[in-house]
């Protein structure tokens, strides 16, 4: 259930940011004229926009981390990961310097795979399911602390997988 809020938690982030982009980039306070363009269409454009041509993309954005609407984050209806072939439990990791502060991470609970009588069969290997997500990193420089978009690896749940065998020559 835990796992579940946190992708919430990790989609909200991500629009966050994707609409922080938007908003610094949007001409707001502008002047905007239409015009039509060749396909019927309408085109905007700014008096005081620079041309796009060159423009990179910024390094520095401001962003609210708020959460809006995380009371409907998802909530998993069963409890997957204790009725899987490839069982797992949840660990917390905890960061106080990362946003968010804490992220479930799970670990395969053992090495085979269960069968559907409930038994340990080695001939299959439980293997952990990676996902790449993005998280903000606290630094402090001066007063003000600084925010840094940082990758980061965690597993989201086990699955069965026939074993890797090599043969040697």
């Amino acid at each position: 259930m835990a796992f579940a809020s946190y992708t919430a938690v990790f989609r909200s982030l991500l629009l966050v940011l994707v609409l922080a982009l938007a908003v610094r980039s949007s001409p707001h306070g502008r002047v905007v004229h239409s015009r039509s363009s060749k396909d019927g269409g309408s085109v905007r454009r700014s008096e005081d926009c620079l041309s796009q041509k060159g423009l990179k993309f910024p390094t520095t954005v401001k962003v609210d981390i708020r959460i809006s609407n995380s009371d409907h984050a998802f909530q998993m209806g069963h409890d997957v990961r204790n009725r899987s072939l490839a069982p797992w439990d949840y660990r917390l990791d905890k960061d106080p310097n990362r946003f968010p502060e804490v992220i479930a991470d799970a670990k395969c609970r053992v090495s085979g795979c269960v069968n559907a009588l409930g038994q340990l069969d080695h001939s299959l290997n439980s293997v952990p399911i990676k996902q790449e997500i993005l998280v903000l990193r606290r630094e402090q420089g001066g007063c003000l602390p600084t925010y840094r978009l940082e990758k980061k690896v965690i597993t989201v749940g086990c699955t069965c997988a026939v074993p890797v065998i090599y043969h040697q020559s």
